[in-house]
């Protein structure tokens, strides 16, 4: 028995990204894809809801679709997103590339979890990537 409370506790804290290993700008890809944005995060590693952002830092119109809906909360009661967060944007008027800022907060769990300060991205993508607004 108390051998396999260790075996379940030792796969457990293999699901833990170290804090030291996670780099949020080179472990997160960002993509345009199909009017679709996509942030993907590793395994061990959630996005706080409240901190996702994306702004248009080029001329037109951006309109960017509702997060998936959320289902956990962290040590703070901060709504979180893991795996690959997708979201649409539809546009109007928008300059060729359109020039965006994406900003959003990674957190690596387990006991030495650390919330990183919110990270800004840009992204340059052919304004044909995002769909125009009815």
């Amino acid at each position: 028995m108390r051998r396999a409370a260790q075996l379940t506790l030792f796969l457990a804290a293999a699901q833990v990204l170290p804090a030291a290993a996670f780099d949020p700008l080179k472990d997160v890809p960002v993509v345009l894809a199909g009017g679709v944005l996509s942030v993907t995060l590793p395994e061990g590693v959630h996005l706080k809801v409240r901190s996702f952002k994306v702004a248009l830092i080029s001329r037109g119109a951006l309109t960017c679709a509702a997060l998936p809906p959320t289902r956990e909360t962290d040590d703070a009661g901060d709504p979180i997103l893991r795996g690959t967060v997708r979201v649409r944007l539809s546009g109007r008027a928008l300059e060729d590339p359109a020039r965006l800022r994406v900003t959003y907060q990674p957190c690596t769990e387990g006991p030495d979890g650390v919330c990183f300060l919110p990270v800004n991205r840009a992204l340059t993508a052919p304004a044909g990537e995002i769909s125009e607004e009815p």
